[in-house]
């Protein structure tokens, strides 16, 4: 579930930028960096629909392969208007969280998160279709020098050599031998991105060297982009929650929508034989 705590060295850098800074908006973020929304499906209030893992075959002596799936659960990210009740979208409050969302994302460009801002002008906008960061982008190369990945990583590799060393080929990992990944440096623009993900889906291949078994494995980590009940986004969540639910899109025009989002990140295998 995505919880937003706002550090204070950060919000002086980008929230009040966002609200108080002169001079015009800032540029908006660069979507080349993103797999583009269009290309992906719909997202609807029930939990997103995650294809198939593929692994391509590994080739060689003693070759292998690893596949693992951790889904993204339904939470409250993915509320939608179904969860406001009773209550009724007011225009002017529409308006006013409106230009309050746009402003954030602006200081967010400001202050060095690109990504951040992208994720939530997409949010405000309402399509609730998803966006994907492929390996070799910037934010891939930022989430696998992180050491929040580095730790789930180690895990997942000493969970995979087990197997292997167990004589096991074709590597099944079960959803409790994926760790989701929380990043949780303030300063980066991962934190402000995603924070805490909740899906992790592993693929791979490799064979045998010698004393060793190496290969390359996939990391696709997955989230919910969106506003659950208890989130705070340092005093800014409930507004994004109210045009995520009381005036949720498609039924209020205007309005804003949780979507899927993942960032992919491929690294060496390596384990000891």
């Amino acid at each position: 579930m995505r919880r937003w705590v706002a550090g204070a060295a950060v919000l002086s850098v980008t929230l009040p930028c966002a609200l108080a800074c002169s001079g015009g908006p800032a540029a908006p973020a660069d979507p080349g960096d993103a797999r583009g929304s269009a290309a992906a499906p719909p997202a609807t209030g029930a939990r997103a629909t995650v294809p198939p893992a593929t692994v391509p075959p590994a080739t060689g002596a003693a070759a292998f392969t690893v596949t693992g799936v951790r889904p993204v659960l339904p939470n409250g990210s993915q509320d939608t208007y179904a969860q406001a009740g009773t209550a009724a979208c007011d225009g002017a409050q529409l308006a006013t969280d409106q230009s309050l969302g746009s402003h954030i994302a602006d200081g967010f460009v400001v202050g060095g998160f690109p990504a951040a801002a992208q994720l939530l002008r997409h949010f405000l906008a309402g399509a609730g279709t998803g966006i994907g960061y492929p390996g070799g982008s910037r934010i891939s190369g930022l989430a696998r020098a992180s050491s929040a990945f580095q730790a789930v990583n180690e895990q997942v590799q000493a969970a995979v050599g087990r197997q292997l060393k167990a004589g096991d080929t074709r590597v099944r990992l079960d959803p409790a031998e994926l760790p989701t990944v929380t990043f949780g440096d303030t300063t980066s623009d991962l934190y402000w991105s995603f924070r805490g993900t909740q899906g992790l889906t592993v693929t791979g291949s490799g064979h045998r060297e010698g004393g060793r078994y190496v290969g390359t494995l996939t990391y696709v980590i997955r989230d919910s982009y969106g506003f659950p009940p208890d989130d705070t986004l340092g005093g800014f969540g409930p507004p994004m929650r109210y045009l995520q639910t009381v005036c949720g899109a498609p039924r209020h025009a205007g309005g804003a929508h949780w979507f899927p989002d993942s960032v992919t990140v491929t690294v060496p295998f390596a384990q000891p034989a």
